[in-house]
């Protein structure tokens, strides 16, 4: 990615054409409260700009947990370009500025921070990993989120300023987080599950979002809700990816992550197991296309929790502590950079932080700078002074009814029950799996076969990393293509590299043809396996892709059908 919003989105922005859907439905199960208790009111200061004149207005809203933990500047109404400025006090946590454009195609570009000493905190880019805070229709930006000394260990009071641009008229906000006294309390991260045809069950989904955000930076899992999606989303693509991500404008409360369960991310996000739309993501915004993380379920109870962590945190404003391009990282002091992560794999002294490029070892610890960028974010449910409960949550976000969200079918929250079961079952131990197919692949390669293959950083591409990382040989990746020991997301992957080392070498080309057709066909092997065989064969023999497509045109597994009829076509 560009960011997801940088470099996944900028690839497959030309050829989407996104429907609005249906009307948004708003369902509440229940009180709402997630056990906050105690009803407060924030108040929402609007700043509205337009031209040249400049209004200010505040409206009290419902909330609660005793005080202001969250509120909203609107800063700019139609609006083009910034800057913004922003006044931050002692109490003062976090800002996120979020613009959303009249347009979901504009680009939209958060171009530059400044302290309140004049000092550049960032630019358009930031030099440590070529990140750009951009986006179609929404952008989003935060602070703390690099080191300066303006911004760890606390913002300095004063005023903040935001450069923005934007090629269609925008409403920008910035969220302030704050406590009573500007030391953090703790808090409760909201979690929006929507799964796409059934791919994963509620349970299998709730135990993986407990290990995923139990101590996640210091806050903790609140309530979990459940949506369906449609079963065309079980196949994400370049063609789909917009209009899913507005189904999450059915969200009833905010803030919240959205997670998104599908069974298989394909186009130009191929070998990725997850990925965010934003990093910082937009919390409060849902159906925006900031406004989730996409879950390939791997149906590992290792590495999912894995992949759920680290997304989330960069939906939450978290870098890689290194990226697969040597010397590059995030830019907090207190994280380990890895010379090399591509060749030294578990030998970097990053492995064990979840922000690691391929989810690290499993211990999935975050440093004290990581924690304070999390806990400046708009993502969760502060508790405003000590000793409160957390802020109840907002209700639907104004204007939300045009974002789309077509149903809400079996939507509902989960019982306090279910949470304790979750939580439960999240506390039992579990490890890296293990099988003979590693063998075949040096320490670094099984790596990054096996990891996240998050998308997010200066990257040639997952299959390139993957070659740069030590995965050389065709025939090595046909074996564990074949090998029932691998788990099916790395068998797919693996049959994806032997058709990007096959167009490389020629000589293997035929033995790669073959393999792929088997594997397409052969009914006991995994869905998520066949498909990406079946895509890969295109790239090797189209002929036969077309021949085999319509072989499998009506395959009882639906990825396999959906990868025939666009192979088909």
């Amino acid at each position: 990615m560009r960011n997801v919003t940088a470099t996944a989105f900028c690839l497959v922005s030309c050829s989407l054409a996104v429907g609005c859907g249906g009307n948004v439905v708003f369902v509440e199960d229940g009180d709402g409260s997630g056990g906050a208790g105690g009803q407060g009111n924030v108040v929402t200061v609007s700043t509205n700009q337009s031209g040249t004149s400049t209004t200010t207005s505040t409206t009290t809203v419902g909330a609660g947990g005793g005080g202001p933990g969250l509120v909203e500047e609107v800063v700019g109404e139609s609006v083009t370009d910034g800057p913004f400025p922003v006044d931050v006090t002692s109490t003062t946590l976090g800002l996120q500025a979020v613009a959303r454009a009249k347009s979901d195609f504009a680009d939209v570009t958060f171009s530059r921070l400044t302290a309140p000493s004049g000092a550049i905190v960032h630019d358009s880019i930031l030099p440590n990993n070529g990140w750009e805070w951009t986006g179609f229709g929404t952008a989003a930006v935060l602070t703390p989120q690099v080191e300066h000394p303006e911004t760890f260990p606390t913002l300095a009071p004063g005023t903040w300023t935001f450069d923005f641009h934007s090629a269609s008229p925008t409403d920008v906000s910035v969220w302030r987080r704050s406590t009573a006294d500007g030391a953090f309390h703790g808090g409760v991260l909201d979690v929006n599950i929507f799964i796409a045809g059934g791919v994963v069950d509620e349970d299998y989904a709730s135990e993986t979002a407990a290990k995923a955000y139990s101590g996640w930076g210091g806050i903790e899992l609140g309530d979990i809700r459940f949506f369906t999606v449609p079963d065309q989303y079980v196949t994400v693509d370049d063609n789909n990816l917009f209009d899913l991500l507005k189904e999450t404008g059915i969200a009833p409360t905010r803030p919240a992550i959205n997670i998104i369960a599908v069974g298989e991310i394909t186009g130009s996000l191929e070998g990725a197991a997850g990925f965010a739309t934003g990093i910082p993501g937009a919390p409060l915004d849902h159906g925006s296309q900031m406004s989730a993380v996409v879950w390939m379920a791997t149906y590992s109870d290792f590495f999912d929790p894995i992949i759920l962590r680290h997304e989330g945190a960069h939906f939450g404003g978290l870098f890689h502590t290194s990226e697969f391009q040597a010397g590059l990282g995030d830019a907090l002091g207190d994280t380990p950079l890895c010379t090399d992560a591509n060749s030294m794999g578990e030998l970097c002294p990053d492995y064990d932080y979840i922000m690691f490029p391929t989810g690290g070892s499993g211990a999935s610890i975050f440093s004290a700078e990581q924690s304070r960028v999390l806990q400046a974010s708009a993502t969760y449910r502060g508790v405003y002074s000590q000793g409160e409960p957390p802020m109840t949550p907002y209700g639907p976000a104004i204007d939300s009814g045009s974002q789309g969200g077509s149903q809400i079918a079996g939507s509902r929250k989960a019982s306090q029950a279910e949470l304790t079961r979750a939580k439960i079952a999240a506390s039992r131990a579990s490890t890296r799996p293990t099988g003979t197919w590693s063998t075949h692949l040096g320490a670094a390669a099984t790596e990054t076969i096996e990891g996240i293959g998050c998308p997010v950083g200066p990257t040639a591409g997952y299959f390139a990393d993957l070659e740069d990382a030590g995965a050389l040989d065709a025939d090595a990746m046909l074996a564990i293509a074949k090998d029932a020991s691998a788990p099916p997301y790395v068998r797919r992957r693996a049959a994806l590299q032997a058709v990007h080392l096959a167009n490389e070498a020629l000589a293997s080309r035929d033995r790669v043809r073959d393999a792929l057709d088997d594997l397409a066909r052969d009914t006991g092997t995994p869905g998520v396996v066949r498909s990406g065989a079946l895509r890969g064969l295109v790239n090797v023999d189209f002929a036969r892709a077309k021949s085999v497509a319509l072989a499998l045109k009506n395959d009882p597994e639906r990825m396999v059908k959906r990868a025939a009829l666009a192979v088909g076509k």
